[in-house]
């Protein structure tokens, strides 16, 4: 089974069914901790720009679970991954934004994590930011903070 729903601007998501034969992607990380901001510093709404190129179609989310990644894909055409280890039920660690070189440097990363977040915003599921690209965007947009798990 299939669910397919809009995200806001930019793609729709779809939840597949466990696929096999992918393999899980590694971790690193580094503190995501912000000292000195204010509250509303942190929940400013700062627009985030589309990519830069059009895609027709236009991109879809997917998520993954049995490979513990979210894929964005434009009809066939891999763009890019968000690789992930769930922490607990409500909980998502995000450990890698990986997008093909063909889509590199074209704003598909920004909305690749975008999506991402947008999709976990609304599952109500909060998320441990260990991928660098993640810190990055989150620091670059934060009215994304609330969705950050406090530890």
């Amino acid at each position: 089974m299939i669910a397919e729903f809009t995200v806001p601007q930019f793609v729709s998501v779809i939840t597949a069914e466990r696929s096999p034969g992918v393999a899980r992607l590694g971790r690193g990380g580094v503190d995501l901790h912000r000292s000195g901001s204010s509250v509303d510093d942190m929940t400013a709404s700062v627009p985030v720009p589309p990519p830069t190129v059009e895609l027709t179609p236009a991109p879809t989310l997917r998520n993954f679970p049995d490979r513990d990644r979210y894929e964005l894909w434009s009809g066939d055409e891999l763009v890019g991954v968000e690789g992930y280890e769930r922490r607990d039920e409500h909980t998502l660690v995000l450990l890698h934004t990986v997008v093909t070189e063909k889509y590199g440097r074209a704003g598909f990363a920004r909305l690749l994590v975008a999506s991402v977040l947008d999709e976990l915003s609304a599952q109500g599921t909060k998320i441990v930011p260990v991928c660098t690209y993640v810190q990055s965007f989150l620091k670059r947009f934060p009215q994304y903070q609330p969705v950050v798990a406090e530890e």
